[in-house]
């Protein structure tokens, strides 16, 4: 079970089955620490725990929806491999790099940090994902903690939870930013 330090700042409570410590486990399909975001479930593999803070993985699931908000990370590197889906991201470094790319099954996409982006599902997708150690709990942090083994409803978090789960998490949302596509 995962358990913090209390006086540990950095770190979202969750009382999970991962075990907390760099040690041998196995998860079955559709196991991991889940939260709703949106309307888009995202279950953690593994964290920064069980890495030594070195990275953690993720999972995605999400039906077609809208773009979300443009956003970057400040410490976080983040991948993105669709297993099954499609889905455009959209990465613009604001200076000489922008795209809009359209990822199906079996493609792969790198953001290195500080890079603004956004995506868009275009039918039910769901993308496996990898990012430095330690933001894997701003889906936490962000979201709405479930059991559920699909995406079902939406969890909107409000304004100051959106703000506090980014300054935690070393993220910047930017509604207003207009990419060049």
């Amino acid at each position: 079970m995962t358990v913090f330090p209390a006086d540990d700042p950095d770190k979202v409570p969750f009382a999970g089955i991962l075990p907390a410590a760099p040690k041998p486990f196995v998860l079955g399909n559709g196991e991991g620490e889940k939260s709703l975001v949106f309307d888009q479930l995202f279950t953690i593999l593994l964290s920064a725990d069980e890495t030594d803070d070195q990275y953690g993985a993720f999972t995605m699931v999400g039906p077609k929806g809208d773009r979300i908000p443009a956003h970057k990370h400040f410490k976080t590197h983040e991948i993105f491999y669709v297993v099954d889906g499609e889905i455009s991201i959209w990465m613009d470094d604001e200076a000489d790099y922008h795209s809009r790319t359209t990822l199906t099954t079996g493609d792969f996409a790198f953001i290195p940090a500080n890079v603004v982006h956004a995506f868009q599902i275009h039918n039910t997708t769901k993308v496996f994902g990898v990012g430095t150690a330690g933001f894997e709990r701003f889906f936490h942090a962000m979201g709405q903690k479930t059991d559920l083994t699909e995406p079902r409803g939406v969890a909107v978090p409000d304004y100051p939870t959106m703000r506090a789960a980014g300054e935690k998490y070393w993220t910047q949302f930017m509604p207003e930013f207009q990419f060049r596509d």
